[in-house]
């Protein structure tokens, strides 16, 4: 089966994003790649059978996250210290592509156009890849801006030799969790549960974690913010695909259909 998504008013949007052209390339030719995904489903909807046959959370991954935060907390500044470095081309290099795979301004626009693309041109494999991976990112962009108002810690570049400056209640300049990093694995983790291969959940894992360096390098989060951040978007991209809901509209009748 052949897909071809309507990429054209995508790349007219993209065009006008301020990042380079390797960003734009990159993350474009990442949203792309979800057609084709469609394409090699051999099951009736993925996210049905994924939320079937793996748990939506494991204790061993709590505390594997709630570890390795408290570890990446305790070398925050030394691990700032190596990281960031503005005059490092290799590292500016891999955040341009990193910034894109987890900037809203781009990942949200995209999907919704190969969703509604899916819709128009009646391709459900693709409108089905699309809209999860949307509702996935949306719904850990959402979480980290409530959690980072919530705790108010401090930017590395606002605060460089306090990583626990703390001001809770706080709407702007805020670090913990890097929301960045969580749409970045919610994309990736969305896109991942829609193949069978590893392959392509080893390449989809790598952008990501090409975002999660992208910040520290630039100075914007620090160690723990990007872990917790990572943790957070697999979590939404998990619950999205497990749970579904359903709303019919009708005259004089509204109904909503749950499932887990």
């Amino acid at each position: 089966m052949s897909i071809t998504p309507p990429v054209e008013p995508v790349c007219r949007w993209l065009g006008g994003h301020r990042g380079g052209a390797v960003t734009r390339l990159f993350v474009l030719a990442t949203l792309v790649a979800t057609a084709p995904l469609g394409a090699q489903e051999p099951r009736r909807d993925s996210a049905t059978v994924r939320r079937a046959s793996r748990p939506l959370l494991r204790w061993g991954e709590v505390i594997g996250v709630a570890a390795t935060t408290g570890l990446a907390l305790a070398a925050d500044r030394s691990l700032r210290n190596r990281i960031a470095d503005p005059h490092d081309r290799v590292g500016r290099t891999i955040s341009d592509f990193g910034n894109g795979m987890g900037d809203g301004r781009i990942v949200y626009p995209g999907l919704l156009a190969f969703a509604i693309g899916g819709k128009v041109f009646h391709r459900p494999g693709m409108y089905g890849v699309s809209s999860r991976a949307l509702k996935s990112t949306l719904l850990g962009g959402a979480a980290t801006i409530v959690l980072k108002t919530l705790v108010g810690r401090d930017r590395p570049n606002l605060s460089p030799d306090d990583p626990y400056s703390i001001h809770p209640f706080r709407f702007k300049d805020n670090s913990f969790p890097s929301g960045h990093t969580a749409v970045a694995f919610a994309l990736a983790t969305s896109f991942a549960r829609e193949t069978k291969d590893q392959w392509t959940d080893v390449a989809f894992f790598t952008a990501a974690a090409t975002t999660a360096y992208a910040r520290m390098h630039d100075n914007k989060h620090w160690a723990s913010d990007v872990v917790f951040g990572a943790g957070i978007g697999i979590l939404a991209a998990r619950f999205v695909h497990r749970f579904q809901a359903k709303l019919a509209v009708a005259p004089g009748s509204v109904g909503l259909n749950l499932a887990f």
